[in-house]
């Protein structure tokens, strides 16, 4: 084997040395610097895997919120839409009481506006038939006053009505 290793240029014994110390510096490099690093590297893996599952349960928790806050603003919405509906409603009635009320206030305005035409009616009828009265005492009195024919008689008629006419 050492011809070998000569033909290749290798000196055994400095072979055996190098591998020698390639072993040594292995188990210090392993004993001291291998494991604290492999160690490290266990620790931020499970840190890292630690960050992970937080996350995944902040998300977790995040759709929650946002589901539960969906339900909310829908719970919401609709008892806004209910509210306005009721309001509608209730416009809607206040709007017919108030257009039954102008109406029946009309139709006491207009039964007002009747009895005080019809009083005013009876009134100018009352006064009228004491003016034809006044007229008619009158007549009579200048019939029996002058005592005339009949011919005149149907003259002072004809006048009486005629003034009743003019009057009326």
């Amino acid at each position: 084997m050492e011809s070998l290793l000569s033909s290749f240029g290798l000196d055994g014994k400095i072979l055996l040395w190098q591998m020698v110390n390639f072993g040594i510096l292995f188990l210090i490099l392993s004993r001291f610097l291998f494991r604290p690093v492999k160690k490290l590297m266990k620790e931020r893996e499970e840190r890292v895997r630690e960050s992970l599952t937080q996350a995944e349960k902040l998300e977790k928790k995040s759709k929650e919120l946002e589901e539960k806050l969906k339900k909310d603003m829908a719970s919401q919405r609709k008892e806004l839409e209910e509210m306005h509906a009721k309001s509608l409603a209730l416009q809607e009635k206040i709007r017919k009481e108030m257009k039954i009320k102008a109406e029946e206030e009309v139709k006491k305005m207009m039964e007002d506006a009747r009895a005080l035409a019809e009083e005013e009616k009876r009134s100018l009828l009352e006064s009228l038939e004491g003016e034809i009265k006044t007229i008619a005492v009158a007549l009579a009195s200048k019939v029996l006053e002058k005592e005339i024919d009949e011919k005149k008689q149907k003259e002072l008629l004809e006048e009486a009505v005629k003034t009743l006419k003019k009057q009326k």
